[in-house]
């Protein structure tokens, strides 16, 4: 996968992920991604556990806006 960051902007203060528990948190910022065929795609990422940032939607997580 050659995927590339472009860009990371702040995500909104109400955007939130949540996992099949229901127990939100919020989405860390949005990253502009470059995909290997030149497509872009928002991507919101959050930090798991105290570990680093990664994609929300990559870990089987739904977005909520609250």
């Amino acid at each position: 996968m050659n995927d590339k960051i472009i860009q990371i902007i702040p995500a909104p203060a109400n955007m939130c992920y949540a996992f099949e528990d229901g127990k939100a948190s919020p989405v860390t910022c949005l990253a502009l991604v470059e995909l290997s065929n030149g497509d872009r795609e928002i991507h919101a990422m959050a930090i798991f556990n105290g570990g680093p940032i990664e994609d929300v939607c990559c870990t089987g997580a739904v977005l909520l806006n609250e």
